[in-house]
């Protein structure tokens, strides 16, 4: 089986450990593919460039990245560096790493028309570069691993109009895990898992059948919100919600760390033990 692995984007996060982790596991046996995220990369390149960080407002309140045309050079350079970055490292650490940072393992339609929010105000926003994944290479990503590679995947995709275009990472972690029939897909961020209440730790949910997600998403806000609706999609596959802040982060979140959303028949099987 394979599991799939999202590392997040945002600031503060150190992937070495996560690498290191599954470096470690694939050399064991494991195939894993791994997918990452580039925000805190491309906000860095941005402000040296001086182009602006925008965020828009959905009409539920969810806030997302504005891709511009003048930012979405520096998003796809961000991204392609970010994956440079990652597959050296694996390499380093004794893997066969692949980088996928080009546009065409993912396909997307552009968002021409996103309803939202700016300075208080509701606007249609009509130059975003940014799209919904319609479909990803997964047989592409299955041969490499069966010859013993373990892919890296970029979240840049391409349109039906060939346009570059910023895709989730969650998402795309998501499509893939569903694709490939993956066993597992832990997602690795800057937070623990799914939280009762977000300023106390403490209230980590544990586990939660996939079947109450929607009971328990308004607990989830921002970050959280999107990695829910990223688990619904991979809905046959152990979803693992968990810090990248652990020596052994990928080892910790599979031995019980962290949110675990299990599939209905490992719940019921649960439940009835």
């Amino acid at each position: 089986m394979i599991g799939v692995l999202k590392i997040g984007g945002g600031a503060g996060i150190d992937a070495a450990p996560a690498l290191e982790n599954v470096a470690e596991r694939v050399r064991s046996g494991e195939r894993w593919v791994i997918v990452h995220g580039a925000s805190a990369a491309a906000d860095a390149l941005a402000a040296r460039a001086g182009v602006p960080v925008e965020t828009l407002v959905g009409a539920d309140g969810h806030t997302s990245r504005y891709t511009p045309p003048a930012m979405i050079d520096l998003y796809c350079a961000a991204a392609a560096s970010v994956n440079q970055t990652l597959v050296s490292a694996l390499a380093e650490c004794g893997a066969q790493p692949v980088g996928l940072a080009g546009p065409n393992v993912i396909a997307a339609r552009r968002k021409s028309a996103i309803r939202a929010r700016r300075n208080g105000r509701p606007v249609v926003v009509r130059d975003d570069q940014t799209g919904t994944i319609t479909g990803v290479e997964a047989d592409l990503i299955e041969r490499l691993v069966d010859a013993g590679y373990t892919p890296v995947v970029a979240p840049v995709a391409l349109s039906e109009q060939y346009e570059r275009l910023n895709v989730d990472g969650d998402l795309v972690a998501a499509t893939l895990a569903a694709q490939l029939n993956a066993e597992t897909l832990l997602i690795l961020s800057n937070v623990p898992g799914l939280l009762r209440d977000l300023d106390d730790p403490r209230s980590l949910i544990g586990a939660i059948p996939q079947h109450a997600l929607d009971a328990h998403a308004t607990l989830a806000r921002g970050r959280m919100k999107k990695k829910l609706l990223a688990a619904r999609i991979a809905h046959t596959a152990h979803i693992i919600l968990a810090t990248a802040d652990r020596a052994r982060p990928v080892d910790d979140a599979l031995s019980g760390g962290g949110t675990h959303i299990l599939p209905e028949e490992v719940a019921h099987a649960a439940h009835a033990g």
